[in-house]
């Protein structure tokens, strides 16, 4: 007998997980319209049903048994999930045996219309997995489907899912394309894969899901579905919906509980349909299971952010599902996995997903899971969405061409395993991944948005300035204009400019061209400038103030002279600057405006400008005194300094 060195603890515990009355309840079951009947509690009334079926409360146990002699397989109409807003319900079952004598059940038309009624009178639609012709042809043999005459208020709608066959066909078509895809005809894999049929029946799936969920959330209405005998197209169908319906069964926890239920539970058979044993030409495989899961993959891919897991669970499970390490999808019923007791002799394969190293590092989790209370999801069928499984059908195919590559530039008989590019398979961690994308994005906007505060206060700041120089006549329309397209040059050169180069770049604040006519000065960016004339009768100076006298750590106090007689050696011009800057963060400032001013007046006066850097942080100033006494400069000219006049200051 299988024994556990280290005893599971209850918590990861995978027979555990799910418990009917549990689930049922949190649907709101039973009430006075639905009971949990016990007529199956021994597997007397249907051996490949649970234990506990949810039935209309008018019908009794004894009606019970009279309908599962007219269903076929004994698998009588069952609630499974109830919508607890509007009340619609979902049931499942088999086909009836009506066959072309047209036999019909009374206490199976009853209970029928006991669900009707219940949902307020609206008409019962019976969804039927199967395409007519199939449906015709059990017909011919004593089953069929329900006569619309003899099931009032019921319409049945024909969702054209082919059988076990043709997926099995279709899936070792699907396999060959992978396998055989070489260098060669790497451009017609999809081709190929398409022609397997394979997504063609994940379509077909995919949009009777759509048809039945929007009856049951759009319109409010029950609804019933079957196929030959419910349990390998119907189990698909209605997991597919539930899961689409119901958030929590997109969850972790959820989703294993799903399986139990509409799977296990309802009785698909596992042993059979996966050749658990069995040889491998037996007609009754097929991996049904498979291609549920791999439309399960489908509606994730198409809402990323709904489900709990990941594509890398989803592979895990189909993967499980036929190695037989673990006792889930032993055997075939839920009565066989009683009798055997796989509970006390095997481990469950909740158990391993739940509580092994990548279980618990998160390696089957989502990272961009975002829950949403009541979101209903309504899948796409449509080829644009539809996607190869590359977890599952890729898992064990890698590049033939990079290896080949690798193969040749290796010298011989030195090519090692380890020197090959591995398969891309699920075990790739993504969750990191997303979470440093978005700490980057966050980061960006967050940049972005307090540049653009910046940027907007330093603009409110020029418009300020340019509009008080005009008021004082310094500031001209021309100069206004040629202003802007030196801000627009300048301003990108200023945001890159580092700590290390702000002391060498003062001369950026204020520049003095060796121009006979013109003398051009540009403030920083940020810096708000305020002229004030004052007289000084003893030097005859016009003075250009910007900043606080206070300084900063840091800052550097710079001189520029520039000499220059407008009138021969008589008079002597001198522009001197003195101005402290602060430290400047690199990509900080953002931008730099250039301002012109022509026309000074030939009177003495004294104009003071006060500058904030971007940051509020410290004062840039600047001074530029203007006298009649100086020395000649020796970088101008005696020709240039004769066109120039005291009151040609031009380009603030």
């Amino acid at each position: 007998q299988y024994k556990l060195d280290i005893p599971i603890p209850p918590m990861f515990d995978g027979w555990k997980i799910y418990d009917a009355r549990k689930d049922y309840e949190r649907v709101g079951i039973p009430d006075n319209m639905w009971r949990i009947s016990e007529a199956n509690v021994n597997y007397k009334l249907c051996s490949t049903y649970p234990r506990y079926l949810v039935v209309p409360s008018t019908i009794s146990d004894e009606d019970l048994h009279s309908i599962a002699k007219f269903r076929s397989r004994c698998r009588i109409p069952v609630c499974v999930w109830r919508d607890v807003r509007t009340g619609a319900t979902i049931w499942r079952c088999s086909q009836p045996k009506v066959g072309i004598q047209y036999a019909r059940n009374k206490s199976d038309e009853e209970l029928l219309e006991r669900i009707h009624r219940v949902n307020g009178g609206k008409k019962l639609i019976i969804f039927d997995a199967r395409p007519l012709k199939n449906a015709l042809a059990n017909k011919a043999v004593g089953k069929g489907y329900e006569e619309s005459s003899y099931y009032r208020n019921t319409e049945v709608k024909f969702m054209n899912i082919e059988n076990i066959h043709r997926v099995r066909e279709s899936f070792q078509q699907a396999r060959n394309a992978v396998l055989n895809c070489s260098a060669d005809s790497d451009n017609k894999f999809f081709a190929k894969f398409e022609q397997s049929g394979w997504l063609k029946h994940i379509r077909t799936i995919l949009k009777a899901t759509y048809e039945m969920v929007a009856r049951v959330k759009v319109h409010g209405a029950s609804i019933v579905s079957h196929c030959s005998d419910g349990w390998d197209r119907t189990a698909q169908l209605i997991a597919s919906v539930e899961l689409c319906l119901d958030p929590h069964y997109r969850s972790i926890d959820g989703f294993f509980c799903l399986i139990e239920k509409e799977w296990l539970s309802f009785g698909h058979q596992f042993q059979k349909r996966l050749g658990h044993m069995i040889p491998s030409g037996d007609q009754d495989i097929s991996p049904v299971f498979v291609q549920w899961l791999d439309s399960v993959w489908q509606i994730m891919r198409q809402h990323p952010t709904a489900f709990e897991f990941n594509s890398r669970m989803l592979a895990q499970i189909a993967y499980h599902a036929t190695s037989l390490r673990f006792g889930t999808f032993l055997h075939d019923f839920d009565k066989e996995r009683t009798e055997q007791k796989l509970a006390t002799k095997t481990v469950s394969l909740w158990t391993y997903l739940k509580a092994s190293t990548p279980g618990r590092k998160g390696d089957f989790t989502n990272p961009f899971y975002a829950p949403q209370k009541g979101l209903v999801l309504y899948p796409a069928w449509d080829h644009a969405h539809l996607h190869v499984w590359s977890d599952f059908w890729l898992e064990h195919s890698y590049s033939s061409t990079l290896v080949q590559v690798m193969k040749d530039r290796l010298p011989p008989y030195t090519v090692h395993e380890s020197q090959l590019p591995g398969k891309p398979h699920a075990e790739k961690m993504i969750h990191s991944v997303g979470h440093a994308i978005r700490n980057q994005l966050g980061a960006q906007i967050r940049k972005r948005q307090q540049a653009e505060k910046e940027n907007k206060a330093l603009k409110a700041e020029i418009q300020e300035l340019k509009a008080l120089l005009k008021e004082q006549g310094i500031l001209t329309e021309n100069s206004s204009a040629e202003a802007d397209v030196a801000s627009e040059n300048e301003g990108r050169k200023v945001a890159t400019t580092s700590p290390s180069e702000a002391s060498g770049q003062l001369k950026s604040p204020v520049e003095i061209e060796s121009r006979a006519d013109a003398i051009s000065i540009q403030p920083t960016a940020g810096t708000d400038v305020i002229p004030q004339s004052t007289q000084d009768s003893n030097r005859g100076e016009v003075v250009f103030q910007s900043g606080s006298p206070q300084e900063g750590k840091g800052d550097q106090a710079l001189k520029q002279k520039v000499l220059g007689s407008p009138k021969g050696a008589a008079e002597e011009t001198r522009i001197e600057t003195e101005g402290t800057v602060d430290q400047v963060e690199n990509g900080k400032n953002d931008a730099e405006d250039t301002v012109e001013c022509t026309n000074l007046p030939e009177s003495n006066s004294r104009a003071s400008a006060h500058g904030i850097d971007e940051h509020n942080e410290n004062v840039v100033g600047s001074e530029i005194i203007v006298e009649g006494d100086a020395k000649q400069s020796p970088n101008h000219s005696d020709d240039a300094n004769k066109r120039r006049t005291p009151g040609q200051l031009v380009d603030f």
